[in-house]
Formats: structure tokens, C-alpha cells, sequence
């Protein structure tokens, strides 16, 4: 999954996998990442190429459903290379026994935490953090769900909010508000979303604003494709989207944080229109058969 266009490199990802991660966390963004092309006339135009890390010192993973995964790299080869990443994903799955407060941390952590670091030392760079399920435990261990608004699947809402409050805790930073029955929910979004009272102004198809998230959960509205926002590459060279970004909890991380199982796939489409385009994003969505996607919640913006 690598390929050049117009002279941009291809948008680098790295999908870290624990023993006992669900499959389809996994499996589902890789699918609608690995059908995203910058150009759709072009099938060697891949916007995203992919990394697995394993968690452990080993390069083999197996999954909650049994499935044994082979990766390219391990925990610590992950850790060294973790800069060279735009984008990490942190599927869920045999994620509730392994986050425990009382215990050492698991090896999820670590790494969460120093790739939102890096953000922060950098602003500059344009990077998203994203979990699928109950990969949202471990975002919440490692701190980086503070001041934030987050979900995940609904049967592990109030274990979410017990470990972010244990996270702020000791702090001064604003608690994390947990969104029940969200399909995904995008913070620090580098989106231009359009006039939210407009009805008849484009927007993206994957995303609702926060207001029309607590209006109603299930209403859906008509809503016209057009282009994601500015491209990656002029995002990250407007230095007011650099400020912006500077002045942003994690430095202007983007902290998307997907409900169960198949709100992942739905993310990912998000992860592709936001770094892609819209049209990208649904093309992906057309090649996968995927009519019946949802919108997430974008809680703010930081374009200009």
C-alpha cells in the first residue's frame, strides 16, 4: 500500500495490536484505508500505507476470535519508529481485563502516550490518534482523553468514565465527557464543516456537529458530498493551522475515538475524508458495499 502522487508521499499508519484484540477492529479500518486512493483513476495512487505492530517482542498476534495475525513490526521497533507516523489505531477487545488501575499498565500505554507526545512537541505535523471499541480504555489510561470528549462501545460507557476520572484525578484539566451511543467522536478535527443552520450548505457526510449531536441522536439530514477540507499538505503549511494547532489540548492532536465494532469502519471513512477527500472516502465506502455508514460528532474545528 504505497505509492507517490503528484510528489506527496502516501500518508503513513500504524494499526497496534494486543493479544486478544477483536478482529474486525483491526480488520475494518485496514479495509477502508487500503481502497483509498488520492486519484480514483489511478488504482496505484494509494493514500495510506500501513504498518501492524505487535505489542509484544513477538511478530504474531492472535485475536480474541483466535485469528493469528502476522505483523511487520514489534512493540519496540513500533516505539522506535513511532515519528515517522501520521495516523495510529488502537483496535479494542479482551480491553476491559487488561485495563486495570490497580495494575501496571499495559503495553498499549506507552506507546499512546508517546505518540501524543510527539504531537505536542511538534504541532507542525498533522497527527491523528484513533481507537475502535474498547481501544478507547487505553486511550483514557494514557491520559490523552483529558479536557476531551470521547465514546465507545455502550456496554463499557461507565468503566470509560471511571478511568478518565481516575486520569484527572490529580490534575487540572477538564474531565473527559463520554458521548453514549455515538457512532464516533472527532476532537481537535482539522475540518471546515459548513454552516450547521444552513440546510441547504454542503457538508460532509461523515461528520455532525456536536449541536446536532444533542438535538438527536438518530436524526439524519440530506447532505451534499463536496471536498474535504484544505489537502494534508496545505494544512500542515498554513501557519495559522499551525497556531491553532499549537494552542490545542496535545497540540492540535486529532483524537477520534470510534463506539463498537463496526463504528470503526465508519471512522476510517472519516480518517479518508479528512485526509483525502470526500469523494475518496465514499469511493471506499462504494468498493466496500458500505451504504448504511453513520455520522460521528466533530466537537470543534481548527480550520481557518
Amino acid at each position: 500500500m504505497s505509492a507517490i502522487v503528484d510528489g506527496e508521499e502516501v500518508i503513513k499508519v500504524l494499526i497496534t495490536l494486543h493479544d486478544g484484540f477483536d478482529l474486525l477492529d483491526f480488520a475494518g479500518p485496514l479495509e477502508v484505508l487500503s481502497h483509498t486512493k488520492q486519484d480514483s483513476n489511478d488504482p496505484n495512487s494509494d493514500a495510506f500505507d500501513v504498518t501492524i505492530a505487535s505489542l509484544t517482542d513477538k511478530l504474531e498476534v492472535q485475536s480474541a476470535q483466535g485469528a493469528m495475525i502476522k505483523t511487520h513490526i514489534t512493540r519496540k521497533e513500533a516505539l522506535e519508529q513511532l515519528s515517522e507516523f501520521e495516523i495510529m489505531i488502537v483496535p479494542g477487545g479482551g480491553t476491559a481485563k487488561d485495563v486495570d488501575l490497580k495494575r501496571d499498565e499495559p503495553a498499549q500505554v506507552p506507546v499512546i502516550r508517546a505518540f501524543a507526545e510527539l504531537q505536542e512537541a511538534d504541532p507542525k505535523r498533522e497527527r491523528t490518534l484513533m481507537s475502535v471499541c474498547t481501544g478507547s480504555l487505553f486511550l483514557a489510561q494514557a491520559g490523552v482523553l483529558r479536557g476531551l470528549y470521547a465514546t465507545t462501545h455502550p456496554d463499557f460507557d461507565v468503566q470509560l468514565e471511571m478511568i478518565c476520572q481516575y486520569a484527572s484525578a490529580y490534575t487540572e484539566e477538564h474531565r473527559t465527557e463520554v458521548l453514549q451511543n455515538c457512532r464516533y467522536v472527532v476532537n481537535n478535527a482539522r475540518f471546515d464543516i459548513g454552516d450547521p443552520e444552513d440546510e441547504s450548505a454542503p457538508q460532509n457526510p461523515f461528520i455532525q456537529t456536536f449541536e446536532q449531536y444533542t438535538l438527536s441522536r438518530k436524526e439524519r439530514r440530506k447532505s451534499n458530498a463536496r471536498r474535504g477540507s484544505v489537502s494534508h499538505r496545505l494544512s500542515m503549511s498554513i501557519p495559522e493551522n499551525v497556531t491553532a494547532r499549537a494552542s490545542k489540548r496535545l497540540g492540535g492532536l486529532r483524537v477520534i475515538t470510534a463506539g463498537g465494532v463496526m463504528s470503526g469502519i465508519d471512522a476510517a471513512l472519516y480518517v479518508a475524508s479528512a485526509y483525502v477527500s470526500v469523494e475518496a472516502a465514499e469511493e471506499s465506502a462504494r468498493i466496500m458495499q458500505h451504504f448504511d455508514w453513520h455520522k460521528g460528532v466533530v466537537v470543534d474545528s481548527i480550520d481557518f
